[in-house]
């Protein structure tokens, strides 16, 4: 059963009939205002059986609501104090609360779903455009490729001489003469440094086949 409540319009209506006592059910509960009147009144409270005001009414405004029948006697629902809020229990509260966090983990589960989507999202787009550009052919003599030069600075070689003697980039017909720049802007990219700190190639003199009688005639 509900708890039984009073409110000042009972107790105004015990100090208007000169009485100094209220009847209040047991485990009834008493708004401030009420609570205000009945010390200042100096009312005293007898405290009786649930079933002999079951409504939370004492018999004093039973009567007071006989000789004052109508919708002047309802209570103002606009009055808070009037207003039936029950406690809620620690059970209640707990899962409230717990309702409370499972929705701001789902709110944060779908914003981290959605940040994760978008960097791998731009982690593929970033590995489709690395693959495009590593198939392009930088060293047309020896069709040496981009990738192949990444992978031969990611494995230790730092300079010019190393890519040409592990990839053969500039080893062919022009002898660099194409190649030789982007192989150095390459090296510059993924090592970070300036065009000025990269070495140049090992220069040779031009080479031309001799007959033997050459050599035996000197």
């Amino acid at each position: 059963m509900a708890p039984a409540f009073i409110f000042a319009e009972q107790v105004l209506s015990i100090v208007r009939s000169g009485k100094k006592e209220i009847e209040i059910p047991e485990g009834a509960r008493i708004s401030s205002a009420a609570a205000d009147l009945i010390k200042e009144h100096q009312i005293q409270i007898k405290t009786v059986a649930p079933g002999l005001a079951a409504s939370g009414e004492t018999s004093a405004s039973k009567a007071n609501r006989k000789k004052q029948p109508g919708p002047s006697a309802e209570k103002p629902k606009s009055d808070p104090q009037f207003e039936n809020s029950a406690e809620i229990t620690e059970e209640e509260l707990e899962e409230i609360v717990d309702r409370i966090i499972k929705r701001f983990k789902q709110l944060k589960g779908g914003e981290a779903e959605k940040e994760d989507s978008k960097k791998s999202d731009t982690a593929v787009k970033k590995k489709d455009e690395s693959t495009d550009t590593d198939d392009l052919v930088i060293c047309r003599c020896e069709e040496i490729t981009r990738g192949e030069i990444k992978d031969a600075i990611r494995n230790g070689i730092q300079t010019l001489n190393g890519i040409k003697r592990i990839t053969r980039a500039g080893m062919g017909l022009c002898q660099g003469q194409t190649c030789q720049q982007l192989v150095a802007r390459i090296l510059t990219e993924e090592l970070g440094l300036a065009a000025a700190d990269i070495d140049p190639t090992t220069a040779r003199g031009p080479v031309r086949p001799l007959r033997l009688e050459v050599f035996a005639n000197s």
